[in-house]
């Protein structure tokens, strides 16, 4: 027996079992301790047959603890990412920036560095290498900040992204979005609204972006330096080119659709009008809102947008608004086909699409003018005359009331008694001058055709003049 234990005593050091393993192997030790011969009570200990038990004892005697040991413990699986792949992960991380969620970071791995791998296997690899989620949950958050908090207090050095976190106050996100019905089919409501961030570059811009609430699909985005009626002329225009007459639309009740008087009120100002005359007549129902819990689905596209975007566009290298307006046409299909519900286009709520001529009327701003002594308007610091149908200049009687449309490609028409004319601007000097002096007319070559029958004669002398071993043969030489 003390060569057992002797022999046990050496196998025993450095070896580690699992819990189930370390209870079989007390449990036999125990056994052979006290020289017990019962093993029927032994298999019942162990919950096993008394065969099984029968080579558990015998293990224990031939190779003491080791025998207990999986044979595949120091194995790894077949599956197992390798040092280098993680490494290569941190690094990839690390040059993007620590501001991108783990999921993003997912898709750009697959997308653009050809490395397909699970999220549970990017968080895991990013957690235990000190990185944190901008999108993590509360819980973990206040764990982040309390080690961050360790750290400070027995004085070890912070990384990068740490360091970012101490700068911004360790402040948690609290912001909660109480859940709400989607509505049941598609373009039966769209929601609207703008967000201003620092997008790209180092100049904030302001986002406009329209969602469809049933699907969560996008179907409008345009930047633009303000929240201005253009920016959302552009998503409606959008919105009628790609679907149709949506049947509502929800937005946020400002300025740009509320209009509130401060000092000399304008029609051009009151863009509230502008648009809820555009929605009349193409009968969109339109209401406005200042809670952010009424349009939750709007809200939380700019807070995955605010994410997403500007790393999108860091990779993309853009640092303008108009290649920024281009890359949203592309990443706008990207962004459907991963975060859209898939839609029946037979049972949505979209009327039928107008062609572009209509949308261009119907994306106008109107206003009311006056005609003066001279038969002109006013508009922009600008004079205009009037032009009918057959071009010619027309001139109204003075104090003439008329109705400007000003088109969404910005030509203006005046309207007066219900007879449209071109309004063409005023020159206050005239082009031409009599100390001009006029350029002769350049006088226009006549070259006929090869249908002509005097170019067969010019073939003919081309071909008797032709030499092959020439290599400039040119047949205007013999015409």
């Amino acid at each position: 027996m003390l060569l057992y234990q002797h022999k046990e005593v050496n196998f025993m050091k450095g070896i580690k079992l699992t819990v189930n393993e370390q209870f079989k192997y007390e449990t036999i030790k125990s056994f052979v301790d006290n020289k017990a011969t019962n093993f029927k009570s032994l298999s019942i200990k162990l919950n096993c047959s008394l065969k099984t038990a029968y080579n558990l004892y015998h293990k224990y005697i031939n190779f003491g603890k080791t025998g207990f040991r999986h044979k595949n413990h120091d194995n790894k699986p077949t599956h197992t990412i390798s040092s280098d792949l993680i490494k290569r992960i941190i690094e990839i991380y690390s040059s993007i920036g620590a501001d991108i969620n783990f999921s993003h970071f997912t898709h750009i791995l697959k997308r653009d560095y050809n490395i397909s791998v699970s999220r549970s296997v990017i968080h895991n690899t990013l957690r235990n290498a000190g990185f944190y989620s901008p999108k993590s949950r509360r819980a973990t958050i206040k764990e982040r900040n309390q080690a961050i908090k360790d750290k400070l207090k027995n004085k070890v050095s912070l990384t990068k992204s740490e360091q970012d976190i101490v700068a911004d106050h360790l402040l948690d996100s609290s912001i909660a979005h109480p859940r709400k019905e989607r509505a049941k089919y598609f373009g039966e409501l769209i929601q609207m609204d703008a967000s201003v961030h620092v997008w790209f570059g180092k100049t904030k811009y302001n986002l406009h972006a329209a969602i469809d609430d049933a699907t969560g699909r996008i179907v409008g985005l345009f930047f633009d330096k303000q929240e201005t009626l253009y920016g959302y002329y552009q998503i409606t225009k959008q919105i009628l080119e790609n679907y149709g007459i949506p049947a509502q639309i929800l937005t946020d009740n400002r300025t740009v659709f509320n209009y509130i008087k401060n000092g000399k009120s304008s029609e051009e100002r009151d863009t509230f009008t502008q648009y809820g005359f555009m929605c009349h007549r193409l009968g969109i129902a339109l209401s406005t809102s200042s809670t952010p819990q009424v349009k939750g689905r709007i809200e939380r596209l700019f807070q995955t947008l605010q994410s997403r975007l500007p790393i999108e566009m860091r990779l993309k290298n853009i640092d303008s608004v108009e290649a920024a307006n281009e890359f949203l046409k592309l990443y706008l299909k990207e962004f459907n086909d991963h975060f859209a519900l898939p839609y029946n286009s037979t049972i949505d709520a979209f009327e039928k699409q107008i062609d572009s001529n209509k949308i261009n009327e119907v994306l106008a701003i109107v206003s009311r003018r006056k005609t003066d002594n001279g038969g002109c308007i006013k508009y922009n610091n600008k004079y205009y005359h009037f032009i009918n149908s057959s071009g010619q200049l027309v001139v109204p009687t003075p104090k003439r009331s008329c109705l400007v449309v000003k088109k969404f490609d910005d030509e203006l028409v005046a309207v007066i008694n219900e007879c449209n004319y071109i309004l063409e601007e005023f020159e206050n000097n005239r082009k031409d001058s009599i100390f001009d002096v006029p350029k002769p007319k350049e006088r226009k070559v006549y070259r006929p055709p090869l249908s002509h029958p005097f170019k067969q004669q010019s073939f003919l002398n081309y071909l008797k003049h032709y030499r092959s071993q020439d290599q400039n043969n040119y047949s205007y030489l013999y015409d």
